[in-house]
């Protein structure tokens, strides 16, 4: 920055060669209108194209290359942060001294971020705070867009420059992180080891919910513009919307993370101040009160949803949970002997309570009256971690998404039965699953039956090592064309039946993982997967299934399936086993040993491309039903049957 020393000089000449060469500088007089003008105009030092502001009295001289365009260079607006000019209220001295005391509870951040794959440096402004809380007694604020967890787990410690030196906060274990996207906020727990002096208190007044009152009211913002020094500006607080507070005191690009602090209150913290609106007319900040209440709850399960409002609904008092299916069982539930239903509806009606488009909460059962018609956001909040997450979102048909992984409180790491979750979502498209922690889950069923839009479901962190039913899990999921499970440990397992029932569109499946040692039921573990061609399970364990009902039925495009390693010595059941598989022609069970099996009706029915079939081993001493065995086999003759079945035989006459 060239140093302009020489005022008078300046006065009588409007355009001067600088003794740093023959750069050509003109200035701009201004009188001011109150003390705080001069630091207002003094954030546009963070503009390279001003040399200089320096004030005589009430003049302000804004010292700038004469080819700029002065008038638009002090109208800027940046992307993130903006000034704002006119807005400042007269600011004693005193009052100027005792907010720059607060210099100590300053910092700037120097985070680095993964920026298009490359780390980059970035400036924000943070400041210390004492606060009473369970969770902690004092932490360092910032903003999450400038440093978030990912920012945190690539630096395994904090950067800052605290009272002109550079300190480093080590990231460990035992320190409380909490950190929130749609908040914009990042607390880090300070310890007193850190050595910090200073620290910001909050407003006695500020109360949940009840935030409207600080409209009007004039506050002031220290900050770190651009990482230069220390600056600060003066504005009021021009409204409250949902969480934030808007403002117009000025800022600038490197603002972001500074602390809104209340005027005539001893420097006292309502907000955090996080950037500007998309057209740059106001300035933003979270209220304090709504970030801390969130890091109380932060441990609740959070979960967001989308419900329509149609006309016809507008005015109308509505039950949440009753319009659109949302938690329909709740008020509906006719079997009472499914423990988990019960023990649901205990938990949730206790627990949760509803906030619509991040405005008004109201308990569970309440009702609520929409204004206009259109799509609300549904936030179904947890006050404590529920033990079971099944039926949750059952016949919820009307959503068409979920997101859970919003809220990295979201966390399922007490739950053990998760049956049903997700049950008739028929309109749910996709489902972020990412943060699920699944590894005390031991029942699946049904998980995701009829979920019959979703087109893919990654899973792949899933931890199954405990769970023993996944019975129906996909079952219906009818436009699911390919479901990796590579990562599926089944060990535990004892219930596979229906587990791709109905998953007609599926045209691929790794099962080589499966282990199915103590599975007993497999009945309909393929049913309808009729645009399947192959199925490798040369894998499987069967020794202890007693099920195989229907296990290949409607499997219509299936050309080929190998058999080999089924140990059948225990299944009873083989009624509709490979129930038209109308493309095999040939299929060889001669391992198959049928000594305890009873049921084998419609077992080959309509497998009309089969012309070859191995049953040199079955033994139907013990059969029970064998009706329609070999119905509709139009192409199998008598010679292509291997057998000496004399049951088997006659069928076949």
């Amino acid at each position: 920055m060239v140093k302009i020393t020489d005022i008078k000089l300046i006065e009588k000449k409007e355009e001067i060669e600088t003794y740093e060469g023959n750069m050509r500088i003109k200035f701009k007089k201004i009188k001011m209108k109150n003390e705080n003008e001069y630091y207002l105009y003094k954030l546009l030092l963070n503009n390279n194209k001003i040399y200089d502001i320096i004030k005589d009295n009430n003049i302000i001289y804004i010292y700038y290359n004469i080819n700029e365009n002065i008038d638009e260079i002090i109208n800027i607006k940046e992307k993130k942060e903006c000034i704002i000019k006119g807005h400042n209220e007269p600011i004693n001295k005193r009052e100027i001294e005792e907010l720059f005391k607060k210099e100590e509870a300053m910092c700037k951040i120097k985070s680095k971020k993964l920026i298009n794959d490359k780390l980059e440096d970035i400036n924000g402004t943070g400041f210390f705070l004492k606060i009473n809380m369970k969770e902690f007694k004092k932490c360092l604020l910032t903003n999450n867009h400038i440093l978030n967890e990912k920012d945190i787990k690539i630096n395994k410690e904090i950067i800052i420059e605290y009272k002109n030196k550079i300190k480093r906060i080590e990231i460990t274990e035992d320190r409380k992180v909490y950190t929130n996207k749609e908040l914009d906020y990042t607390c880090i727990e300070i310890f007193d080891k850190d050595n910090i002096k200073e620290y910001f208190k909050i407003d006695d007044n500020i109360i949940e919910y009840s935030i409207d009152k600080y409209k009007n009211k004039e506050i002031f913002i220290l900050q770190y513009p651009k990482g230069n020094e220390l600056s600060f500006s003066s504005g009021i607080i021009l409204g409250i919307k949902d969480n934030k507070m808007l403002h117009n005191s000025s800022t600038y690009e490197g603002s972001s993370g500074s602390p809104i602090i209340l005027r005539y209150s001893d420097n006292s913290i309502i907000g955090l101040h996080y950037g500007s609106d998309e057209k740059n007319k106001f300035n933003l900040s979270i209220n304090i009160i709504s970030i801390f209440n969130h890091i109380k709850n932060y441990n609740n399960i959070y979960i967001i949803g989308e419900i329509e409002i149609k006309e016809k609904d507008v005015g109308e008092k509505i039950q949440i949970i009753n319009s659109f299916e949302e938690f329909k069982r709740i008020n509906n539930w006719k079997d009472e002997e499914d423990d988990c239903k019960y023990e649901n509806e205990k938990e949730i009606k206790e627990n949760c309570e509803i906030k619509i488009d991040n405005n008004n909460i109201i308990p569970f059962n309440y009702y609520y009256e929409f204004k206009k018609k259109g799509k609300y956001k549904i936030e179904y909040i947890f006050k404590n971690k529920l033990s079971k997450t099944c039926y949750m979102f059952s016949e919820c048909s009307s959503l068409s998404n979920i997101n859970l992984s919003n809220f990295n409180n979201f966390n399922t790491q007490n739950v053990t039965n998760m049956r049903s979750m997700f049950y008739n979502c028929s309109s749910l498209t996709n489902i972020n699953l990412s943060n699920f922690n699944t590894q005390n889950v031991t029942n699946m069923s049904c998980m995701f039956s009829h979920c019959s839009s979703l087109t893919n479901i990654n899973v792949s962190n899933f931890n199954t090592q405990n769970v023993t039913d996944m019975s129906w899990m996909f079952s219906h999921c009818s436009s699911l064309t390919n479901i990796n499970l590579s990562n599926f440990n089944t060990q535990n397992v004892t219930n596979m039946s229906f587990m791709f029932g109905d998953c007609y569109s599926l045209t691929n499946i790794n099962l080589s993982n499966f282990n199915t040692q103590n599975v007993t039921d497999i009945s309909g573990i393929f049913y309808k997967c009729s645009s399947l061609t192959n199925i490798n399970i040369s894998n499987f364990n069967t020794q202890n299934v007693t099920d195989m009902r229907s296990v290949f039925n409607n499997c219509s495009s299936l050309t080929n399936i190998n058999l080999s390693n089924f140990k059948t010595q225990n299944v009873t059941d083989m009624s509709w086993m490979f129930n038209n598989c109308s493309s095999l022609t040939n299929i060889n069970l001669s391992n198959f040993n049928t000594q305890k099996v009873t049921d084998m009706s419609w077992m080959f029915n309509n497998c009309s491309s089969l012309t070859n079939i191995n049953l040199s081993n079955f033994n139907t001493k013990n059969f029970t039903d064998m009706s329609f065995m070999f119905d509709n086999c139009k192409s199998l003759e008598k010679k292509g049957v291997i057998t000496s079945d004399k049951n088997i035989l006659k069928r076949l006459s």
